[in-house]
């Protein structure tokens, strides 16, 4: 139950950074939060500081299986979430900050990649191998926005790479340490950070391997529908139009477009003729009836 509790906490923390980091980097100061906290990099910092915190903690009680990767990428992670805290008489510029957190994604997977090979043939092998998908997309984001630090499509990459680290964290922790493995496999565990799931047969393994990329598969399936729903969301608040005004109905528009009848006036052949001009003969038909007045529709000038 502690694994369960451990991983869970874990992949929230992990889904509150994405969604700090999908943030602009400058909001408008909220109010009763001091201003050096109240943009979305100190909050990051501090969320990533709690955590880092958290696994390092972790990692030095477990002293009977202290793993040195752990503890370097947890202190790499520690040190970037409080360096913009650092009394320094500059700031330290954001394309140095994120290549102190490249460093720390690439000794996370590292670490991921040893606890993969230093476990035994177990399903969890699967899981690992599966949550390096996200850590390298997490990777090659964060080297691209050191590359670039003003632009947004490699922060929003990287909190797509934290959101799916998250949910998958979570996934781990229930697959691993509640019955919603497979069926056939157990959990053998030798200590809380020590342990394997193994399976009755080949075909229970092979079964419990197509479930756990049934499983990445939707989580990356929820976060494709998820993102574009964001996206939905964000391009239609762009389009809408400015508190106070409404968009003019077809009836309206159509009213503003015609022209008044009474702007038309109608001139018969009698009228001309008082005035001295004069108008053709009536012309013959062949009915033997003759058009007596000739009438003439006139337009108002336009101004």
């Amino acid at each position: 139950m502690a694994g369960l509790v451990a991983y869970s906490a874990a992949g929230l923390g992990l889904l509150a950074l994405a969604a700090l980091e999908s943030l602009p980097l400058r909001l408008p100061p909220l109010p009763l939060v001091p201003r050096r906290l109240s943009t979305p990099l100190h909050a990051r910092h501090l969320l990533a500081a709690l955590l880092s915190a958290l696994c390092l903690l972790s990692a030095l009680f477990s002293a009977h299986h202290l793993s040195l990767p752990t503890l370097g990428a947890s202190a790499l992670f520690l040190l970037y979430s409080l360096a913009p805290f650092a009394p320094l008489a500059a700031p330290l510029p954001l394309p140095l900050l994120d290549l102190l957190l490249a460093a720390a994604f690439a000794q996370e997977l590292l670490l991921f990649a040893h606890r993969r090979q230093s476990t035994a043939a177990g399903i969890e092998n699967r899981y690992f191998d599966l949550f390096l998908v996200p850590i390298t997309v997490c990777l090659g984001a964060t080297l691209l926005a050191a590359h670039r630090p003003d632009a947004a499509p490699p922060r929003l990459a990287r909190a797509a790479g934290l959101a799916l680290q998250g949910t998958w964290m979570m996934q781990m922790g229930f697959s691993f340490f509640t019955n919603a493995i497979a069926n056939g496999c157990t959990l053998h565990a030798e200590s809380r950070v020590d342990y394997t799931i193994k399976c009755r047969t080949h075909e229970d393994y092979h079964r419990a391997r197509s479930v756990a990329t049934l499983q990445f598969n939707g989580h990356l399936a929820l976060l494709v529908l998820a993102g574009a729903a964001a996206y939905a969301a964000v391009l239609s608040s762009a389009n809408s139009p400015p508190s106070g005004y409404r968009m003019l109905g077809k009836e309206v528009q159509m009213e503003g477009m015609a022209v008044p009848s009474s702007q038309f006036t109608l001139d018969s052949d009698d009228e001309k003729e008082d005035e001295g001009i004069s108008t053709p003969a009536a012309t013959p038909v062949a009915n033997g009836v003759h058009s007596h007045h000739q009438i003439t529709l006139h337009a108002p000038e336009s101004n």
